[in-house]
Order: structure tokens, then C-alpha cells, then sequence
């Protein structure tokens, strides 16, 4: 960018100035405006060289002193006045002489002459006498009085004007030198000027850049730095406030104790809907404090670090990635609970899950989360009945430095306090120990974890889903559950069907998973999916939706889809696949349990019932083979049947 020059003046200083732009307009890359004041003693003079100033938007003045005087302290433009050398007055004495021995010299600030000139009385024979003037009329008064002794005037553009009116010769004081030179020092005060602009721009928006709320002050307690982020979260009016008094800017009590302490660090205030953490420090220069520095930072804006901190590094994979959409079923029980868990899931209470073991309690669980407002917090899952209790206690509380054998030497955060904002999902819930399950209560009644092998208390922020595999109730009324940690984990309850209850769900299951599993076999078994599934239905599925897939994953790595012709085929596939999960269920042994009936024949009716039905799971639904196997006829088999009260 171009620098801009303008050099203010009159009469002969104008047309010398012209005539050294001239001969600059090649060599310097710099725009010098020169402005002519003609009426210097007019009242309006100062306003009329503002605004010539501003519409050629200068970047700095070169004047004489008088103009000088007149601009200081009416604008924001730097002003240097012409720069006068000794050789500058010589050579305007020696341009004099010719036209009169009796020289004045008139300036606004004879300080400017810097040496004493009288010796050139004896030395050139001439008689020097001195005007100083602070206002035109003044110097105009005094020239007409130096007018009688018929003598010549050496002075700025004005002085020589004035003297040519009285029949006097007037000499410029100044001479190109003069103007070149005051032309270069004005140059490097905009270079250096532009340099600390530069790093004054760069040093606020580093400032403006930054979250945390600054504020500096100087000795007096006035404002000489505030950034945008002190201005937003202080909510301080848009105005400038440099300047002003730090206690006029901080009104509201909350904030005006900050101004009368010293200083502090990480002091906590409430200043209306936020919390701040402020801090204050003095400024020192050679021990001599000139000022302090104030921060303000948001603490949600902390917590929320602190939060994607642990999200990244030690949360890092625990997501729910399941959502109530992947949930299927057209069972309207089901249907139900999902829609309930829905209404569950904008709560912050304690859910309790209860479905047996494969019903789909983390799908849900997950669900829940995902549909909550902690869905981009952590969702952590732990299987209470898969870990020793000393390792659960460890992983789910976390333990410090030398809590135990082997622990990490500087200690580790539990999952609690990994799942901070998040979900922890303690699935088997109903596996834990009485001791365990006196840690957990006070987790979910006072929302705060101690370490193993530590004494501080972690506050926490997190939501309990808990799942059972069986109801809780018989547990407590045994003593086998503490009934203090039902009644907290049994705020909302989610019952989920099993399988068994739900068959209608076996066709969407099978379609969804062999389209997920294997898309080619589903394409050659699809002409006859419903026929499969009906044979899938016929079984009660004791391990529930995950006993379905096992079933499925079986058949669809048996079943070539090359070698699919019919339906036979695929039916002969699965049966062997429900066979083989039957073996697989019989060869770990089963029981039965039965309520005693009033009288002995009514509990073996019972008992014989109960045995009945299983071997009927067991064989699909083959009647001359199950026949078989309870060694008796068909005939028999039916008759049976309806004395038990079986629909088959």
C-alpha cells in the first residue's frame, strides 16, 4: 500500500515543495499531497485543513511550527513539523544581504534556530533581529512594524507573504534539503508506525482468538485490553472500554469482587447462567507492578474438553451402535416395551432391563442410549457375571497407584468415570455379591465414585441401565439381592418376550439375518422362506433370538446355494441345524421344575406335561418320530396328548 504524505503550507514553501515532489515522484514509492492555506488568519482555518486531511485520507503531515500548533491535539494523524539545519538559516541570510543588511528572522518557535546566529552580526556586517509570533495577526502586526526600517524578512510561506505586502523582500527559511529530509523522517515514523500496527492487529486477533475471557488494566485500575470472548461471556456493552475503570465495567456484585482482590488463581464464580473460573495476575515491570491480567473461562466450555478428552483417548471405542430401528419385531408386547423405552430413554432415572438370556437386552440398552440426550457421550457395557469380583470392582470403580499387586503404577480411572455424561450398562446384574452390590448403591444414590485403594470422591454424571436374566424379587425375598438396590435400580422397568412368546418375529429375524449373512442363499431359498420359517416356529427356542441366529448361521453355511433345487432340501437342512442345537441342549442336561399340585396324581400329570412339551421342541413337529422315541403307537401318542391337554 502506498504511503500518503501531506504537506500543508503557503506561498513560496508551496511552490518549493512542488518543485521537490518533482524531482521524488521517481524515486520514492510514497503520494505527497500538497495543501495550500491561503488565509491563515481565517477562523475557520483548522476545520478546513481537517477536511482536506480526510477526504485524501493521509497517513501523516509535514508542516511548519505554527500549523503545527494549530492541528495538535484536533486529530489522530501523526504531525512532524519541517526539519530546519544551520546551513538552512545561512543560506537564507546569505539570499538576504543583497536586498538589505537588516535581516528578521521570523518564526513560531525561535527554539527551532537551535544555535546562536549573532555572531554573523560582525562577521557579515549585517543587523539580525528576531519576530516570534503565535498567531498571524500577531506576526503580521510585528512584520509591519519591522517594515519601517526598511529591511528584509526571512521566514516560513506566511512571514515572506506578509512582508512582500509591506514592500519588503521575503526569504523562505526552508530549502529543499529541508523538506527531502523531513520528507525521509516522515517516511520511516509510518514505516515503524505500521510495523506496531501490524503487530498490535496481529497481538488482538491472537487475543480475540483464545476462548478464555482477557482483560489487562494498568496502574490505575483502567482498561487497556479486552478481547471479544470477555466481552461475551461478561456480556460488556460493544462500546469502546479502553480507558475506563475496571470496577465502572465489572457493575454486577458477582463480578465487582474481582476488581478490589489482588489477585487469585482458579477462582469459581456464578455470574447469572454460567459459571466462570477466574484468575488474576499482576503485571511487573523492574518489580514495580503496572497493571494486571484477568481470565475468565466457561466451565461448561472445560468440562466439555475434559468430555471429548475422554470420548478420543479413554472412552475410545465404548459407543452404542444400535438404534431402535434395528430392533424388529411386529410382536405387540415388544412393540410396547420399545415404545415405552422410547419415553424411558428422555429420563436421567435408572432403567431395569429383564429378559431372559439372548432376548436382545444390550440391543436395547443401546437403543436407549442412542435415543437419549447422552447419545454422543459414552456408552460403556460390562458383563457382571463374566469377571472375578476384585476385577470388577477395579474395572468399573478404577484403583490408584499400589491399591494392589500388579496395579498400573499410576493408578487407573474405572469405567464410572469413563462413561462421565454417558450410560454404563451393568448387564447380569443379578450376579453380583452383597458386598458389590453395597458399592453400587452408593453410586446411584450419591453420584460419586472413590478409586479402590484411594479416599477421594469423584463426582460423576452418569445413567444406569441394568439387566437382569431373571426377576430380582425372589433374589431379595431369599436375601440373595439387597432390596434397597431394587427399589433404586427398579424405577423403569422393561420386560422384554422371549422368543417363544414372540413367533410371529422368526420370519423377519430369519429374513433379516440371512440377508445380512448370506444374500445369494437368501435370493435362491426366498420362493420358500415362509415354508422355512414355519418350520423354524415349531421350536420354543430356550436360548431365544441369539439360539435363532446360531440355528441360521448353521444353515447358511450347510446349505450350498448352488445345491438349493427345493423346498425338501432346505427343510431337511434345518431340521438337521434344530437337531443339532436340540443335541447340543440335551447333551448338557436339563431340569425341570414343577409347582406341587394338591394332590400326588395332579403333580405327575403336571410333571408328565412339562416332559412331554420338551420332547416336542425336540423333534419339530416329526409325530411317527417322536412316536418312536416315547415308544408308543400314534394312536397312543394322540390319546396322550389330549389326556395332558397338549393342542399339537
Amino acid at each position: 500500500m502506498t504511503t500518503k504524505i501531506a504537506i500543508v503550507g503557503q506561498g513560496d514553501f508551496i511552490n518549493l515543495a512542488k518543485r521537490v515532489t518533482a524531482k521524488l515522484a521517481h524515486r520514492l514509492n510514497v503520494h505527497l499531497q500538497l495543501l495550500e492555506i491561503n488565509q491563515a488568519d481565517s477562523p475557520g482555518l483548522v476545520p478546513s485543513i481537517l477536511s482536506l486531511i480526510e477526504k485524501i485520507d493521509t497517513d501523516i503531515i509535514i508542516t511548519g511550527r505554527f500549523i503545527e500548533s494549530l492541528l495538535r491535539g484536533k486529530t489522530s494523524i501523526p504531525i512532524i513539523h519541517l526539519h530546519l539545519t544551520p546551513s538552512d538559516i545561512l543560506i537564507a541570510v546569505n539570499q538576504s544581504i543583497p536586498y538589505s543588511r537588516r535581516i528578521a528572522i521570523a518564526m513560531a518557535e525561535l527554539a527551532d534556530l537551535r544555535y546562536d546566529f549573532s555572531a554573523l552580526q560582525d562577521l557579515l556586517n549585517i543587523k539580525l533581529e528576531y519576530i516570534n509570533y503565535t498567531t498571524p495577526a500577531e506576526l503580521h502586526s510585528k512584520i509591519r512594524g519591522f517594515s519601517d526600517e526598511e529591511g528584509t524578512v526571512i521566514g516560513t510561506g506566511l512571514a515572506v507573504r506578509y512582508a512582500q505586502q509591506f514592500g519588503m523582500h521575503g526569504t523562505l527559511i526552508y530549502t529543499e534539503k529541508s523538506i527531502i529530509e523531513s520528507i525521509e523522517r516522515a517516511l520511516e515514523i509510518i514505516h515503524f508506525k505500521k510495523e506496531e500496527e501490524k503487530r498490535n492487529q496481529a497481538f488482538m486477533a491472537i487475543i480475540n482468538s483464545v476462548r478464555d475471557g482477557i482483560i489487562a488494566t494498568n496502574s490505575n485500575d483502567e482498561i487497556t485490553i479486552v478481547n471479544d470472548s470477555a466481552r461475551q461471556l461478561l456480556q460488556l456493552p460493544n462500546e469502546n472500554l479502553l480507558g475506563t475503570n475496571l470496577s465502572a465495567a465489572l457493575s454486577p456484585l458477582s463480578l465487582l469482587e474481582l476488581a478490589h482482590e489482588e489477585s487469585f488463581q482458579d477462582k469459581i464464580i456464578k455470574f447469572r447462567h454460567i459459571r466462570l473460573n477466574t484468575t488474576k495476575t499482576g503485571i511487573y515491570q523492574k518489580n514495580v507492578k503496572i497493571g494486571n491480567v484477568l481470565t475468565f473461562q466457561d466451565m461448561t466450555h472445560i468440562e466439555n474438553i475434559e468430555q471429548k478428552y475422554r470420548l478420543e483417548n479413554e472412552a475410545k471405542g465404548q459407543i452404542a451402535r444400535s438404534h431402535f430401528p434395528d430392533i424388529i419385531s411386529s410382536n405387540s408386547a415388544m412393540s410396547q416395551t420399545v415404545e415405552r423405552a422410547k419415553r424411558f430413554s428422555q429420563t436421567d432415572s435408572t432403567i431395569l432391563i429383564i429378559g431372559e438370556t439372548g432376548t436382545g437386552k444390550e440391543l436395547l440398552a443401546q437403543s436407549i442410549h442412542n435415543h437419549s440426550d447422552r447419545k454422543s457421550q459414552p456408552f460403556v457395557a460390562i458383563n457382571c457375571a463374566a469377571l472375578p469380583e476384585t476385577l470388577l470392582e477395579s474395572q468399573l470403580f478404577g484403583y490408584e497407584d499400589g491399591a494392589f499387586t500388579g496395579a498400573s503404577k499410576n493408578g487407573k480411572k474405572g469405567l464410572f468415570e469413563i462413561a462421565h455424561n454417558g450410560t454404563v450398562f451393568l448387564d447380569e446384574i443379578n450376579s453380583i455379591s452383597l458386598h458389590f452390590q453395597a458399592r453400587l448403591l452408593r453410586v446411584l444414590q450419591e453420584k460419586e465414585v472413590v478409586r479402590v485403594g484411594g479416599n477421594k470422591v469423584i463426582p460423576i454424571n452418569i445413567r444406569v441401565v441394568a439387566a437382569t436374566n431373571e426377576d430380582l424379587l425372589p433374589l431379595v425375598k431369599s436375601s440373595k439381592f439387597r432390596a434397597d438396590l431394587y427399589y433404586r435400580l427398579n424405577v423403569l422397568k422393561l420386560n422384554i418376550p422371549p422368543l417363544r412368546e414372540r413367533l410371529e418375529d422368526v420370519p423377519l429375524l430369519t429374513k433379516q439375518f440371512l440377508l445380512h449373512q448370506n444374500k445369494e442363499l437368501y435370493q435362491h431359498v426366498e420362493p420358500c422362506i415362509e415354508k422355512l420359517c414355519a418350520e423354524l416356529k415349531k421350536y420354543t427356542y430356550p436360548g431365544n433370538i441369539r439360539e435363532l441366529y446360531n440355528i441360521l448361521e448353521r444353515f447358511s453355511i450347510l446349505c450350498e446355494p448352488e445345491k438349493v433345487q427345493d423346498f425338501e432340501t432346505c427343510k431337511q437342512i434345518i431340521r438337521e441345524c434344530m437337531e443339532d442345537r436340540s443335541a447340543d441342549i440335551g447333551n448338557h442336561g436339563q431340569s425341570l421344575e414343577i409347582d406341587l399340585q394338591e394332590s400326588y396324581r395332579e403333580s405327575l400329570i403336571a410333571a408328565e406335561r412339562i416332559i412331554m412339551t420338551r420332547y416336542i421342541d425336540k423333534y419339530y413337529g416329526d409325530k411317527t418320530k417322536l412316536a418312536s422315541k416315547l415308544g408308543m403307537g400314534r394312536t397312543t401318542f394322540y390319546r396322550k396328548l389330549k389326556e395332558l391337554g397338549i393342542s399339537y
